[in-house]
Formats: structure tokens, sequence, C-alpha cells
């Protein structure tokens, strides 16, 4: 029901879900997830576009935000990123890159005509999405790095397909991902 067509008098039976308020600073270090919806394979490499899609959306946020990625991974229903923010401006990067993500996403299913959702990620809160200090940097990487495996989907890192970014990329001057036809 519209709230706002409510009988003032009559109490709300439930409350409002509102997210919980993020300390957002310049400078910090952030881990980032999302699911699909359902937690359907919607980032697998069903499609050859997929990758290159997430990918060009992950670089076209940074671009716009100027968001420094230091790591990705996609895991066939979610995917994990380690960010550092120059600006206070995670809620922006995170709309851009997740909105064109689904875009994407949907726009492919439709043209392989499969039913397409509204929005190819989860509407629920992106978690985790929390600060990585100096000591607990490297281990999330790491954990990022092998999540595919945690997860029973590959035996090793580099067997799951599609590109992972690491710092073998920062190193070489980042990866040019061309704009998805």
């Amino acid at each position: 029901r519209d709230h706002m067509a409510r009988d003032p008098a009559r109490p709300l039976t439930r409350p409002l879900a509102v997210t919980s308020p993020r300390i957002v600073v310049r400078g910090a270090t952030l881990a980032i997830t999302r699911r699909t919806t359902f937690r359907k394979a919607f980032l697998a490499p069903w499609n050859r576009r997929v990758e290159q899609a997430w990918l060009y959306s992950l670089a076209d946020a940074q671009r716009e935000t100027k968001v420094a990625v230091h790591h990705g991974v996609r895991v066939i229903t979610h995917h994990h990123a380690s960010i550092t923010l120059t600006e206070p401006n995670l809620g922006e990067f995170l709309r851009r890159f997740h909105r064109d993500v689904s875009c994407a996403i949907n726009t492919l299913l439709a043209s392989e005509r499969y039913d397409s959702s509204r929005n190819a990620s989860t509407s629920a809160p992106r978690t985790p999405c929390g600060s990585s200090t100096p000591q607990r940097t490297p281990s999330h990487l790491t954990y990022e790095h092998l999540n595919p495996v945690a997860a029973g989907l590959v035996a090793r890192p580099e067997h799951m397909p599609g590109t992972t970014l690491d710092g073998g990329h920062r190193k070489a001057g980042g990866i040019w991902v061309e704009r998805p036809d």
C-alpha cells in the first residue's frame, strides 16, 4: 500500500525497512559484495559477454566516481570486490556499477530469449560492506581469491572461468575493457 494514503490516525502495522547508515570516508578501503536475484547464476559464463559486461560496468563506475578497484571476482551468483574511495561517494559507485551490470544481464537474457528479471541483483542491502584495515586487507583479498574454491565451484582459483582482477593487473597498469555491444 501507498504509505502516504494511509489514515494518519491509524498506526503503522509493520516497521519501515531502512538500511543502516554507513560511515563513508575518503581513503577507506572497503570490501563489497552483492548477490544475484534468487541466487540465480546470472554471473556464470553462460554467454561470452557476461564477463565483458561485468568488467565494463566495474570500470565505468570506477572511471566516473574515481574509486580505486584493487580486486574483483565473479562467483556465479555473486561478486566480491575491494575498493578504495578517493571521494566519499560509495553510494554513487555502487548504484552505477550494480545498475549497469543488471541492465546488461537483462539485455543478454532477452537476446537469448530467457525470461529476464527486473533486477539481476538482489535488492537486499549490499552485504557485507566492511572497512578493511591494512592488517585485514591481505586476509580479505585471499578470501575473495579463494571464494570459488570454498564454494566448491573449482579445485583451484585459476580454474574459475573469467577474469579475476588481482594485484598482477594493477602492477601491469590495469586492463582495457571494451564497451559491450
